[in-house]
């Protein structure tokens, strides 16, 4: 009898070291800790390697830590939600009930917008600054090196993936597998038929990859780029507010990175278990 009671006592000690080694800290960043189940979550919904996996987290802890001090207000939430029901021509309250029927509680909603709000008025404080504005010179140059930016392709095939919420589009582009409540057709579209803001935003795509998702008026949709035809480089003169907007994301992009691997360089990061 004291023998199986010895045995249960053991069987239940290593479960809960099991158990306590599945969730374990695996890294601590300024104090922050990652757990291994998270490195295993952004691994399995992202489809990266474990390496990839915790670049990101550790990016994310360094983003919160970033924004800790960006203080956002209710009403700056209140106005924020008004805006985005506006533009979608619904009431505040209908759009409750569509954040409620998508399965996602109203706090946590206000919490995403409350992020949101905290990413935009960081990057107006710490990073448009370091952002000179570009010469003519520097738009020419940069119009001359990325002709595939600017080219009117005779022809674009995409798979259109459409939805009702921009909740739903994000979770598909973190991860592929998911189809709840999204639609998706192939279709080509002529160069010429596209609005410039449009043809822009696919130019700037490559070949296997998605475009930002946007509103198209009756739904949330993004495109996957197929193929595009064979493209006509359009005048600077005619596509200059383009190449501007192109410019001004690319310097967005590297002042980003430069910004937060400055960031990581000075963070006390600890590898518990590699």
């Amino acid at each position: 009898m004291m023998r199986k009671l010895l045995l249960l006592s053991f069987l239940f000690f290593a479960t809960l070291s099991q158990a306590r080694v599945l969730n374990a800290i695996a890294i601590v960043v300024d104090g922050e800790p990652i757990t291994t189940e998270e490195i295993k979550a952004v691994q399995k919904q992202l489809h990266v390697s474990k390496k990839e996996a915790e670049d990101m987290l550790i990016g994310n802890r360094l983003q919160k830590a970033a924004m800790k001090g960006i203080s956002v207000s209710e009403d700056e939430i209140d106005q924020r939600i008004k805006l985005i029901a506006q533009q979608n021509n619904i009431s505040v309250k209908k759009m409750q009930g569509i954040i409620k029927k998508q399965g996602q509680s109203w706090n946590r909603f206000r919490d995403q917008i409350k992020i949101a709000i905290q990413k935009q008025k960081f990057f107006r404080s710490k990073i448009a600054p370091t952002i000179a504005a570009p010469s003519e010179d520097e738009l020419k140059i940069f119009y001359r090196n990325h002709p595939e930016l600017f080219s009117m392709p005779s022809s674009i095939t995409v798979i259109e993936y459409s939805a009702a919420s921009p909740a739903k589009i994000q979770t598909m582009l973190q991860n592929p597998a998911y189809n709840k409540g999204i639609k998706h057709k192939k279709v080509t579209f002529k160069g010429s038929d596209l609005t410039p803001q449009l043809l822009t935003m696919i130019s700037q795509t490559p070949n296997g990859k998605f475009t930002p998702a946007f509103n198209n008026g009756s739904a949330y949709v993004t495109y996957k780029i197929l193929g595009k035809g064979k493209g006509r480089l359009k005048p600077y003169d005619d596509v200059r507010r383009g190449v501007i907007m192109a410019w001004k994301k690319e310097q967005q992009s590297g002042a980003v990175k430069r910004y937060f691997k400055r960031m990581r360089s000075g963070a006390t990061i600890e590898i518990l278990r590699p």
